[in-house]
């Protein structure tokens, strides 16, 4: 049997790049409805999203507008879940760009 795609411990041997911790909200934009996520750390390719249902499933494409501190337009992402825990923790991998890491928090306007 080969191992699942989506397991936590094979993710954190095949991650490049350390992610960095942070504490700010992301928006998620789904079927023309707006959601609020806290983002606890973000790398380079891909960022940790609080969900309180953890209805998210691996493999599923979620787009986010992040905030950025030097621009009061947020970085627009696309993305997909590669894992979702228990507790709400949902990994998710950038597709459509690399992160700005050190440029990324703030406010995000609702």
């Amino acid at each position: 049997m080969t191992p699942s795609r989506s397991s936590k411990q094979e993710l954190e041997e095949k991650r490049g790049r350390r992610r960095l911790p942070v504490d700010f909200y992301a928006i998620e934009l789904a079927e023309g409805a707006r959601y609020l996520r806290h983002i606890s750390n973000v790398s380079n390719d891909g960022l940790l999203m609080q969900s309180p249902l953890a209805d998210e499933r691996p493999g599923q494409k979620i787009e986010l507008e992040l905030p950025q501190r030097k621009s009061e337009q947020p970085l627009r992402v696309k993305g997909e879940v590669v894992y979702v825990m228990r507790d709400g923790r949902v990994g998710i991998h950038v597709v459509s760009q690399p992160l700005p890491v050190e440029i990324l928090g703030g406010r995000e306007s609702l």
